[in-house]
Parts: structure tokens; sequence; C-alpha cells
């Protein structure tokens, strides 16, 4: 189980999010090699090395490599010049790092998931998760991030959930 803490809105760990904290997380390595790849233009390299940033991203079971797994495929679209036909596996990637902070009840990773929905121009999911997120915060801090990305996203109404 996850607890909250009171004060900042952060989630103190349980064993599995521990375990992740302590050992390196083997998809920033896989995406380093991505950007370095786009570097020097080999977008076959930066592919290769996403497939294995994606899978040590599924196999961490945190949202955190998830995010960034989408992110970086959004880059190797951009480098190609098709963004558009990268945003479904983004969004997969997404949907999936969402489900896992809800499941854990991370503030952070609903509102990096509604970040990521947002750069993506997918307004309803971004309402949803703005619903999700509001549940979790707790303190000034946490609601004053929230009204923040609704600020951002042009004023989702807070508290319509």
């Amino acid at each position: 189980m996850v607890t909250r803490g009171a004060a900042d809105g952060t989630s103190s760990m349980n064993g599995l999010a521990l375990r992740d904290a302590v050992l390196p997380a083997s998809w920033r390595g896989h995406l380093r090699t991505v950007d370095r790849a786009l570097g020097k233009c080999d977008v076959d390299g930066a592919r290769r090395a996403w497939e294995s940033a994606h899978l040590a991203a599924v196999e961490s079971l945190s949202w955190e490599g998830l995010i960034a797994a989408g992110e970086a495929y959004l880059r190797i679209g951009s480098a190609t010049g098709g963004r558009e036909t990268a945003e479904p596996a983004a969004r997969r990637a997404y949907f999936a790092a969402l489900y896992r902070a809800c499941r854990e009840n991370s503030f952070e990773g609903i509102l990096r998931a509604a970040e990521a929905f947002a750069d993506l121009g997918d307004r309803e999911v971004v309402e949803e998760c703005v619903g999700l997120v509001e549940l979790q915060a707790d303190g000034e801090q946490s609601r004053r991030r929230v009204a923040a990305l609704i600020g951002r996203l042009g004023g989702i109404p807070m508290g319509s959930y």
C-alpha cells in the first residue's frame, strides 16, 4: 500500500517502488541510446533502442519509464517528420503509465500522465486525469500544482468530477 505525505503530496514507497528506486532503471540507459542515435540521425538505431527501452519500462512495473518511453517515441516521430504516426504508440505507453500511477495512488504519476496526454492534444483524457489527480491532491502544494496544470491547459474546471 502506498501512503501519502501530508505536507508535500509525495508518496512514501512500497517495496516494489523502493526496489525500482534503488536499482538502476535499465530503461534510462536505453533512452540515452535513443537520444544519441537521434543526434547522429540514426533513426533505425533509435527505434531499436526504443524497443529495448519500452520493454525495460514495461518490466520495471513503475509508471516513470512508460512516460519516458512515450516521450522518446514522439521524439523519434518528430525526427522523421511523422509525429502523428508515433502518437498511437506514445498514447499506449501513457495509458499503461496512467494505470500504474492509479494503482500506486501516485499523485506525481497521474499528474505526469495528464501532462503527457495534454501534449498529444487529448483533452478528454486530460480531463479524466485531472479528476483522478484532484482525488490525490491532499496538500496546498499539490493543489497548486493541479491548478497550474489546469491553467496551462486552458481552464478545465476543478472539482467537476
